[in-house]
């Protein structure tokens, strides 16, 4: 049999602060203090975009997406992802370079071979937070 566990005890809003922090004092949790104006680490990029035009250091900003939902025949979507595997890149990409040899207009910008998010230093200014 489990032993019996002892039911929640109630916390008084007054002492609520010092019970917190000596319940993680006794566990080993590092006081959570806010560092000085030096202290502080690197700073972080403002996510918003800036009326500023894009510098050439910087990759340019996709437009906004919107999803697409096609039925092909199953041969088509084999293939498709075979082209894709073998250019590695998305399937996506290959779509849309479709669509630009059709004669649709496709910025260059939206043209990202491997559709997935980007991380960390590799990320586009519109993919930071």
């Amino acid at each position: 049999m489990k032993p019996e566990r002892k039911a929640f005890q109630p916390l008084n809003a007054d002492d609520l602060d010092t019970k917190i922090e000596t319940l993680a004092r006794e566990k080993g949790v590092g006081a959570m203090v806010k560092p000085a104006k030096g202290e502080q680490g690197p700073s972080v990029p403002n996510p918003l975009p800036s009326d500023d035009p894009p510098q050439a250091a910087q990759s340019p900003i996709r437009s906004a997406r919107k999803a697409l939902s096609l039925d092909v025949p199953g041969y088509v979507w084999t293939e498709l992802k075979i082209r894709a595997a073998h250019r590695q890149t998305s399937v996506r990409h290959i779509v849309l370079t479709a669509l630009k040899a059709e004669g649709f207009h496709v910025a260059e910008s939206d043209m990202i071979e491997d559709g997935r998010r980007a991380r960390g230093k590799n990320a586009l200014p519109s993919q930071k937070n």
